[in-house]
């Protein structure tokens, strides 16, 4: 379900419809302001969301639709934060920065697009012909690339243009094998150690809600080749994603390029208290989308990769809804 915070938004969200349509994903459309008609908002949370896997809010200013969605409901919801004042990124901060127990997964501003890519990828989970969409799509962007190139090369290309030379080299071969819990459906992954501290809020929350994870460090910048091998192997158990990083986040990105299953990216505080982080994860282009938390929100990326598998699984379901009920009662106690 797309809900728009305004008809205003109607260009953002056709690029939503559009992926949708393209997938043949069968989606609703609300429009209801989070702020001037709540009611509403609790109207289509408590009546019209039985058949409704995943919610996408879309949303500018403060924008706080995607919290209120995700308050009414434990399956997942993207946030999209729309370009309005301050260059979207008031509307930005507003959908990432969530509290614990309600998790919105946001996109870049403006980016409903890699917004419904990742509601198909949920929805792929246990949809074999979704998932081969998926894949033939990113599949279509190398000849897109290429050609470009071409048109590129033909347009500004001068008369001092020299292709260069292709000259075949082999990669270094990497021999470490990829090891994992036999029954693991999720992997998260670190540059280094340095944030084990958010790793572990990822673990111990997973460990509540009873669901297995592998937990590796891989170096997206000293060891992409070791990256590439491993994420060709995981992609062959393994459907959730969860990338770990500080500073310039590469590791998300090359995560997202290494696979068409849902990344959930956990930007860490550093020297500019994470903003930098945060922006290099969400800011994704077209077709390569992360689903970002907020900065640290370790607890919160475990809690979605739950309400993505709670669509699936009814342990889960029942441990999660538990979870979010001791949530609320330490709040008042």
């Amino acid at each position: 379900m797309l809900i728009l915070g305004s008809a205003s938004d109607i260009d953002v969200a056709k690029k939503a419809v559009d992926v949708l349509e393209q997938m043949n994903v069968a989606y609703d459309i609300k429009v209801t302001s989070a702020h001037r008609t709540h009611g509403l908002v609790k109207d289509v949370m408590t009546n019209y969301s039985d058949d409704i896997d995943v919610f996408i809010a879309i949303a500018g200013l403060a924008a706080h639709l995607p919290g209120v969605v995700a308050a009414y409901t434990t399956k997942p919801v993207i946030g999209v934060p729309v370009k309005a004042k301050l260059g979207g990124l008031d509307s930005l901060l507003s959908c990432t920065q969530m509290q614990v127990g309600t998790p919105v997964a946001t996109v870049g501003i403006d980016r409903a697009d890699n917004a419904a890519l990742i509601a198909c990828q949920i929805l792929a989970y246990d949809d074999e012909q979704l998932k081969a969409k998926l894949i033939n799509k990113r599949a279509s962007y190398v000849e897109k690339m290429i050609t470009s190139q071409e048109e590129l090369i033909k347009e500004i290309g001068g008369d001092n243009y020299t292709p260069s030379k292709r000259v075949e080299h082999k990669r270094p071969k990497v021999e470490e094998q990829l090891k994992l819990h036999e029954d693991s459906k999720v992997m998260i992954i670190s540059e280094n150690y340095s944030n084990i501290d958010i790793v572990e809020k990822i673990l111990k929350t997973l460990d509540l809600l009873d669901i297995t994870c592998d937990y590796k460090v891989i170096p997206s910048t000293s060891n992409p080749d070791k990256l590439e091998k491993f994420m060709k192997d995981a992609n062959r158990q393994i459907e959730l994603f969860i990338a770990v990083s500080d500073l310039s986040s590469v590791l998300a990105g090359a995560v997202v390029s290494h696979t068409t299953k849902p990344v959930i990216g956990v930007p860490c505080s550093g020297d500019l208290k994470g903003i930098d982080s945060l922006l290099s994860m969400v800011q994704m282009p077209p077709g390569v989308p992360t689903a970002t938390m907020g900065i640290d929100a370790g607890e919160n990326a475990a809690l979605f990769i739950a309400r993505i598998l709670s669509n699936y699984n009814e342990n889960i379901k029942d441990n999660l809804e538990e979870y979010t009920k001791s949530l609320k009662k330490d709040y008042y106690e």
